[in-house]
């Protein structure tokens, strides 16, 4: 007998839904719509979905996070300096996101309602922590948080900007981040100024952690 892959069959269900996600947003009606194809029986799709549309969301946000990484495993980032390895990395997750831009405006604007707000902590933690994984980040303690607490801005201003660039202007997308690295620079006089706040940014990052761990 045929041993069945359920995350490929996970998958498969994910990449049938892309389309009626962009149509209709995220919600549950997206099963619905793939089991009229009659490509999946909607039995089998709650029974990998147990969460409804949320374990769906899940699924691409962690699958989004894996093709990142993969595709980071092409590029020589051990021989270019530290912020240049964040601004490869979080090119190359655009680029792979540009074939697929509608859902990531779609995703965005879905994980800034109330209801998502720890799945969206979860993932942005994850994906920040992935990127500096990736850059080779070998931190501890107070500079572990701060860096991640500091990129976070800088990942998600640049998300938004991209989100609202056509494909064909990717590099204002790139000047933009590129500025915005530039003014990490500006960092440490901000710190003396507002020590409150810096003493803040670990604590915060430290809970968001937390809901890396858990899930919906």
């Amino acid at each position: 007998m045929k041993k069945i892959n359920l995350h490929s069959m996970r998958l498969d269900i994910l990449n049938v839904a892309k389309k009626h996600i962009i149509l209709n947003g995220w919600n549950d009606t997206v099963f619905l719509s793939i089991a009229k194809k009659k490509q999946f029986k909607i039995e089998e799709i709650r029974a990998l979905f147990p969460k409804g549309y949320r374990s769906l969301l899940e699924l691409y946000l962690i699958n989004t996070d894996q093709e990142m990484t993969k595709a980071c495993k092409k590029i020589d980032l051990i021989r270019i300096k530290t912020h240049e390895r964040i601004k490869a990395i979080i090119l190359m997750r655009l680029k792979i996101n540009e074939k697929d831009k509608e859902l990531a405006k779609r995703t965005f604007f879905t994980l800034m309602l109330p209801q998502h707000a720890r799945l969206a902590a979860s993932s942005l933690y994850n994906t920040i922590d992935q990127i500096w994984y990736l850059a080779g980040d070998n931190s501890t303690n107070f500079n572990f948080y701060t860096k991640r607490g500091i990129l976070s801005g800088i990942y998600l201003s640049t998300i938004l900007y991209w989100l609202n660039k056509k494909n064909s202007e990717f590099k204002k997308t790139e000047q933009f981040l590129n500025l915005q690295l530039n003014n990490v620079s500006k960092i440490p006089k901000i710190k003396k100024r507002f020590s409150t706040f810096v003493d803040f940014t670990p604590k915060i990052f430290s809970f968001i952690k937390s809901f890396s761990r858990i899930r919906q």
